[in-house]
């Protein structure tokens, strides 16, 4: 897991909204149509709920869900999105999914699905998790350059040195994206999306996440 002020990514925050306005959906698709994507927020923050709102307006879809918990295809239907659904238990799945599908966009529910099945496989106490975790989330996201949008969505933890929380997602695979989603709610339960954008400037690192 790595902690967002920490990253030093270059990234700015550029706008909060909630996702009951009026053109909401619509700017936002602007904001991450054609980039690499990561959305995160908190367990049953509406993370999912609103990735499908945001698939219709995002082409040919592949949804691969790897957490199993919520109606995806159901809902799809009801929002009419061009969606392809697949059930992933492991990184090497996900893979398989991504090479074989001709789709314009790759939406990854979730990353920390991943991670966990990665960690009943290998063994909680194994010490290669922390290399091969990072070695497949590497690949997880070169293989997101076979489509034209991908969204990861990943969860948060507490950070119990420095408090607050932390994203879990590998600082490696941070390298590469576009555009940051956080998912949260305020103490009245009204739930926000934060939107941050990597900074447009002269550097490796944008040019990497450009390729």
């Amino acid at each position: 897991m790595v902690d967002m002020e920490q990253a030093k990514l270059n990234l700015v925050k550029e706008k909060e909204d909630r996702r009951a306005e009026p053109g909401f959906v619509e700017m936002l698709v602007q904001e991450i149509k054609g980039r690499r994507v990561v959305l995160y927020g908190p367990s049953w923050a509406g993370k999912t709920t609103l990735v499908l709102h945001l698939a219709p307006h995002l082409g040919k879809v592949l949804f691969i869900d790897t957490d199993r918990n919520y109606p995806v295809e159901e809902t799809a239907k009801k929002l009419r999105a061009d969606l392809i659904y697949r059930q992933a238990r492991s990184f090497y799945q996900a893979f398989y999914f991504m090479r074989g599908t001709q789709a314009d966009t790759v939406i990854v529910d979730s990353l920390s699905g991943l991670i966990g099945s990665l960690i009943e496989e290998e063994g909680a106490g194994s010490p290669r998790i922390a290399l091969l975790s990072a070695q497949l989330q590497d690949q997880l996201i070169r293989l997101c350059k076979n489509f034209n949008t991908s969204i990861i969505v990943t969860h948060v933890g507490a950070d119990f040195r420095r408090g607050g929380e932390r994203v879990r997602i590998n600082q490696s695979l941070l390298r590469y994206i576009d555009v940051l989603l956080k998912v949260d709610s305020d103490s009245e339960g009204k739930r926000h999306v934060y939107v941050q954008k990597r900074e447009v400037v002269e550097s490796p690192s944008f040019t990497v996440a450009k390729a």
